[in-house]
């Protein structure tokens, strides 16, 4: 989606979006959904902040696209990489962000897994097994066992990206997990 109080029709998001779904008029720009693939290009080249993703309809295809290009980088080099995951100072917002807010609970530590289902699996219940920190935004949804993803991002499904990451063959989200 552009917001067109904030594009100012500058070309960049165009230019670098390799399958032409932007087009820029005299005022603004305009995603073309039919050939829009949900690479996050657009958004991170936009100097104004003017693209957004659009929660509420292409969060599913969007997190698809991530697996499927997680997929793509990883052909070939099964049993040659190893996936490190620190569950630490776990912010509420995307750590992609230059500012955040209070961590959402306390720092668990580090994991590491040949599988990246199954490690980003265990991320995510280990986290959801703490309860969250004083003072941080889940201050009204304290206990241990809460989905804390799903509280913080109610529109946002993040099992998405482990179940098709498990039909297209990246690993399964079973684990066995070794304390050392």
């Amino acid at each position: 989606m552009v917001d067109d109080e904030k594009c100012v029709a500058c070309g960049d998001c165009a230019e670098r979006c390799a399958q032409g779904a932007i087009e820029v008029g005299d005022d603004s720009a305009k995603i073309h959904p039919e050939r829009w693939i949900g690479c996050g290009e657009c958004i991170l080249i936009c100097p104004n902040g003017a693209i957004e993703i659009q929660w509420n309809r292409s969060v599913p295809v969007f997190l698809e696209s991530m697996v499927e290009y997680t997929a793509g980088v990883l052909k070939n080099k099964t049993g040659k990489v190893l996936y490190v995951n620190f569950l630490t100072d776990i912010s509420p917002a995307c750590d992609c962000l230059p500012s955040n807010d209070a961590p959402i609970v306390r720092n668990i530590g580090v994991l590491a897994a040949k599988d990246p289902v199954a490690i980003d699996q265990a991320s995510v219940d280990l986290v959801n097994a703490e309860p969250a920190l004083a003072g941080s935004c889940l201050q009204d949804h304290p206990g241990p066992g809460l989905d804390k993803f799903r509280t913080l991002y109610p529109k946002v499904d993040w099992e998405i990206q482990l179940v098709y990451g498990e039909q297209l063959g990246l690993g399964g989200r079973n684990y066995e997990l070794v304390t050392i």
